[in-house]
């Protein structure tokens, strides 16, 4: 049998096989331009379920408006079924 470590190519220091499984992402640090379109999409994200919350939030409170004491009834219900959940 032979040594696979023996067998290994030193000649390149940015790759470590240890350290760094692929050779392509250990060559260079990600820069500003490479984050750019990941933080683009996350802003995007963050946009949508911001716009999101804020129409179910305006729907809640237009169905709270409308039916008043179905509402109340049904937030003491709640209330009351987690009470008795957290009871135990």
């Amino acid at each position: 049998m032979t040594d696979t470590l023996s067998q290994t190519d030193t000649t390149n220091t940015a790759y470590d096989p240890v350290l760094s499984p692929r050779p392509d992402l250990a060559a260079q640090p990600a820069t500003a331009d490479d984050r750019a379109p990941m933080t683009a999409r996350v802003e995007r994200r963050l946009r949508e379920g911001r716009t999101w919350a804020e129409d179910r939030t305006q729907r809640a409170g237009e169905v709270i408006r409308a039916h008043p004491l179905r509402s109340s009834l049904g937030a003491v219900g709640v209330g009351v079924v987690l009470g008795m959940l957290l009871r135990r």
